[in-house]
């Protein structure tokens, strides 16, 4: 029970316009879970796309104030959507934090070449104390 199964619909919608958006790019479902369950807590939408072209068009259409990017996709790369993101005067102005688990030597300056804000990866941080994080940074 999260508290807004009493809310009037109207009110609930209201509350759901509100919350500030980050688009998670994830082909994890359980990953997807934890941290949109987080995130909601944390008084935060947080919308998944698990490919590439899904994550690109949620960008333009729901126009997310942070992109969460994993590189690892499934057969796709996060790098390519990142270099998408940046390429389309839709999207590029949206910051973009990859997080991830995949680390190789070159892989961080690559992202920030890019145009990725930052790179996390997610054994460095917990799943409340990473959403405490976004929440603080869209002050």
């Amino acid at each position: 029970m999260n508290g807004r199964e009493n809310l009037p619909k109207k009110q609930m919608l209201e509350t759901l316009k509100n919350l500030r958006k980050v688009l998670f790019v994830e082909d994890d479902p359980a990953q997807i879970f934890m941290y949109q369950s987080v995130f909601e807590l944390e008084g935060m939408c947080l919308m998944a796309a698990t490919y590439h072209q899904e994550a690109l068009r949620m960008a333009q259409t729901e126009k997310p104030e942070l992109i969460l990017l994993d590189l690892l996709l499934g057969n796709e790369s996060g790098l390519d959507v990142l270099k998408d993101l940046k390429a389309n005067p839709k999207t590029q102005n949206i910051p973009v934090i990859v997080f991830t688990n995949y680390e190789k030597k070159g892989l961080r300056e690559e992202c920030a070449k890019f145009g990725a804000i930052e790179f996390i990866l997610k054994i460095q941080t917990t799943p409340v104390e990473f959403a405490k994080s976004i929440k603080a940074r869209m002050k």
